[in-house]
């Protein structure tokens, strides 16, 4: 019984350490630019970056809000976005397998 309890307060102590690790990059989200896109301003990094950069969501594809396929369904993505991560304080892991698009996101 004392083993099960002590296996107990170590998983309790590991779990919160384990999910606060710095994931490559820590910072704010201070521009929700569309559905899948926004600025970070980057407080903690594991590699040398930029003070802002600017971050595409891997694997989203939300509708456009500007030019000729513009649509209500890209305005709503914006402001679901928005609503989620304006003024949020993020972990990140970047994607090192294509690094920047021809964005530079």
């Amino acid at each position: 019984m004392r083993l099960l309890r002590l296996i107990g307060l170590i998983a309790c102590i590991r779990i919160p350490i384990v999910a606060c690790s710095l994931d490559e990059v820590y910072g704010r989200v201070t521009h929700v630019v569309d559905g899948d896109t926004f600025d970070l301003e980057v407080q903690d990094s594991d590699r040398p970056l930029d003070d802002v950069i600017r971050v595409r969501l891997a694997d989203i594809d939300c509708p456009e809000t500007r030019g000729p396929k513009a649509c209500s369904e890209g305005k709503a993505a914006t402001d679901y976005a928005r609503s989620w991560l304006l003024n949020q304080y993020i972990y990140l892991d970047l994607d090192d397998k294509t690094g920047r698009d021809p964005y530079d996101r």
